[in-house]
């Protein structure tokens, strides 16, 4: 009995009844156990392996009632989700030791609870991590539990070897399970999931009358797209906890709504017939029509809001690259008003410089000339060589020289001739820088050492002439 067992015989007796939906009672299940030495994972091989139809039409039933009639479960509407957890109610359907397990399973001791709590943990992360390894080094379909086919063509052949090579079956999705929904999804067509167990007592019945049936074959190639495996492979065992399967063969017709939501719309499983078969898939299609305008326009709007957003995001795009473009603008207008404001300064500050170098040229010459003529001696009675300058303004001026005084004596009466007091009140205007010249002929006098004697300068007109800058 159930009292003689440890704390961990218990939870691996409830963990057994939970992952073969409570398929066989508490006595069997126990029994089993105890036969594999309670290696939970070798008991659910030889469970799912086992070649005893009654068993398996036992284990696929219910133990209290013969197995209900072959059914189709088209849902009242497309709003019920595949991965809703079930009711209260439809676990009922299970055994009626399922319950009384469970709560003893569930139950904790007094002394053992914490301890059964953190066992239970361990084994659960232990079979995900074991899952998970499965998965990468097998790939989605994981290993097979038993000999069984994979999907998609292979699946289609292992079924042909089984139950005729003559059979025409139906097109199955190459693939896995997930793939097959993306696929759905994207075609927008309903999956139909065939969940296959060579072990049922209706699979043969199912295989050779119904899956191979020319009308639910076209059917299913032209309207639908198939996914089958055998529940002896891991991913194809998920499945069938998923969809909650409670005997096999299970036909199950799913809406891929979208991504977070997969809703089923029919289910058979068991005896099931061509006819009834048909009816689900007429009826499922018909359902699907009706909601098939709402798919799409859903999609065309998702496409929409995407096309929308993506032509947002250029807008904003080009609307930073245009302010990127303004503000570059901005920022070269702004160093050209610079760069011409510092141009302009610097063109200020070297004429300002220029002309403070003018201004103090012109004192320098005036301090000079006015210095020269207050060191002008005043003319001698040696002095009877008269020179007359005229100056480039018309105007004329004379004084007498000695015959011995030098023509650098003449140049320093013409460059201080303006502040000598006999000239004040003329405005006589003397250039900066000029040269004397005879009248006729015109020659240049530049022999500063000279005599006047010597230049024969004595009652001639001279003219002092400008000189002229360069620049």
């Amino acid at each position: 009995g159930q009292d003689a067992l440890s704390a961990q015989h218990r939870q691996d007796l409830a963990l057994f009844c939970e992952v073969t939906a409570n398929a066989r009672d508490s006595h069997s299940a126990q029994q089993l156990l105890q036969a594999c030495n309670w290696n939970v994972e070798q008991a659910l091989q030889l469970h799912w392996a086992g070649n005893d139809e009654d068993a398996e039409a036992q284990a696929l039933g219910t133990a209290a009632a013969p197995p209900p009639a072959p059914h189709a479960t088209p849902a009242d509407s497309l709003g019920a989700p595949l991965l809703e957890r079930p009711s209260a109610q439809a676990d009922a359907e299970g055994d009626a030791g399922r319950g009384s397990l469970v709560q003893q399973a569930d139950a904790p001791t007094s002394r053992n609870s914490f301890v059964d709590w953190i066992m239970s943990g361990i084994r659960r992360i232990s079979l995900s991590v074991f899952t998970i390894v499965c998965t990468f080094i097998f790939g989605p379909g994981g290993p097979r539990l038993r000999g069984g086919a994979s999907s998609g063509a292979a699946f289609g052949r292992a079924l042909n070897a089984a139950y005729g090579a003559e059979l025409q079956l139906p097109v199955f999705f190459s693939g896995s399970f997930a793939q097959a929904l993306q696929a759905a999804r994207l075609d927008v067509k309903l999956l139909v999931v065939y969940l296959h167990s060579e072990n049922a007592q209706h699979t043969q019945s199912f295989c050779t009358q119904v899956l191979s049936n020319d009308y639910v074959c076209t059917m299913l190639n032209e309207n639908f797209l198939l996914w089958g495996g055998d529940i002896l492979r891991v991913e194809t065992h998920f499945v069938a906890q998923m969809m909650h399967a409670r005997q096999y063969p299970c036909f199950c017709v799913l809406l891929p709504a979208n991504d977070d939501e997969i809703r089923v719309i029919g289910a058979l499983h068991g005896e099931v017939q061509v006819d009834a078969a048909v009816a689900l898939l007429t009826t499922c299609l018909e359902e699907m029509d009706a909601h098939r305008a709402e798919i799409v326009a859903r999609r065309e709007q998702h496409a929409e809001d995407r096309s929308l957003r993506e032509q947002q995001d250029r807008e904003y795009q080009e609307a930073l690259e245009m302010d990127r473009r303004r503000e570059e603008q901005q920022q070269l207008l702004e160093q050209e008003q610079r760069e011409t404001q510092r141009l302009a300064e610097e063109q200020l500050r070297q004429e300002q410089e220029a002309l403070s170098r003018i201004e103090a040229q012109q004192q320098e010459l005036l301090e000079r000339r006015q210095r020269q003529a207050a060191e002008l001696a005043p003319e001698s009675a040696d002095a009877t060589a008269r020179i007359s300058l005229r100056l480039p303004a018309g105007q004329r001026v004379q004084r007498k020289f000695a015959t011995c005084a030098t023509l650098k004596d003449v140049y320093a009466w013409a460059d201080s001739a303006a502040y000598l007091p006999e000239n004040k009140g003329r405005d006589l205007m003397v250039p900066d820088r000029f040269v004397l010249k005879t009248s006729f002929p015109t020659k240049d006098l530049v022999e500063m050492n000279s005599t006047v004697e010597d230049l024969q300068l004595a009652g001639t007109n001279i003219v002092l002439a400008a000189i002229e800058d360069d620049d």
